[in-house]
């Protein structure tokens, strides 16, 4: 039996508000998953390629694709020189890796294996945690103190900012992250009409959407 609801707000499948996306990836017509294409939309606002949004599927983890008219499909691969760390990668938002766009916006703290000193990287080092309280299995250079590459773990204090739709399958935070897309999903239906316009009007300008900041 194909879904009738959206996996991630738990709606009706409708025509008007709760419209039921056609995932490229692991979608068929008998099965028993499925999700709206405002539901994707805030899965897809964490970067943009030109007029469009990437994100993950929900379920199978593959790149999708929404583009301005919410047509899906999985997402492009540009490789190309990133204009932030100059290495050869997929490109995203404005020539850069997904790698440098989430540095950017979540500089966490970690602690290094070495000294056990503390510094603020502009790199998303948490991908390589498998756990929450293992050190990484990649290196950073150490400014403390060590003069050497070593590998880190997110301090503590920090472990609340990592966004939930990048941390590792072992940190087990899907459900986590799918509560934040209901409450965000939520959020914007209690919005009047003029609101839910401007809400759209600067969707694809929105960096961190329904994570921990």
């Amino acid at each position: 039996m194909a879904a009738s609801d959206c996996a991630v707000c738990l709606e009706t499948f409708n025509d008007t508000d709760c419209v039921p996306a056609r995932l490229p990836c692991c979608q068929r017509e008998t099965s028993t998953f499925g999700v709206c294409l405002g539901c994707l939309e805030e899965i897809c606002n964490h970067y943009t390629v030109e007029a469009g949004r990437v994100g993950k599927c929900p379920r199978c983890r593959e790149r999708l694709y929404v583009s301005a008219d919410g047509v899906v499909s999985k997402a492009p691969q540009p490789r190309g020189k990133c204009r932030m760390c100059c290495q050869e990668r997929v490109l995203l938002d404005g020539g850069k890796c997904d790698a440098c766009i989430l540095g950017s916006q979540f500089a966490l703290t970690y602690e290094c294996d070495r000294c056990g000193r503390h510094q603020r990287i502009p790199h998303p080092m948490w991908r390589y945690q498998t756990t929450p309280g293992e050190f990484g299995t990649s290196t950073w250079a150490c400014h403390n103190g060590c003069d050497d590459y070593t590998r880190w773990r997110v301090i503590e204090a920090d472990l609340g900012r990592v966004p939930a739709h990048d941390a590792p399958e072992g940190w087990q935070m899907l459900d986590r992250w799918l509560e934040q897309l209901r409450e965000e999903r939520a959020r914007v239906a209690r919005m009047r009409p003029e609101e839910r316009r401007d809400h759209g009007a600067v969707f694809i300008h929105r960096r961190q959407g329904c994570v921990v900041s």
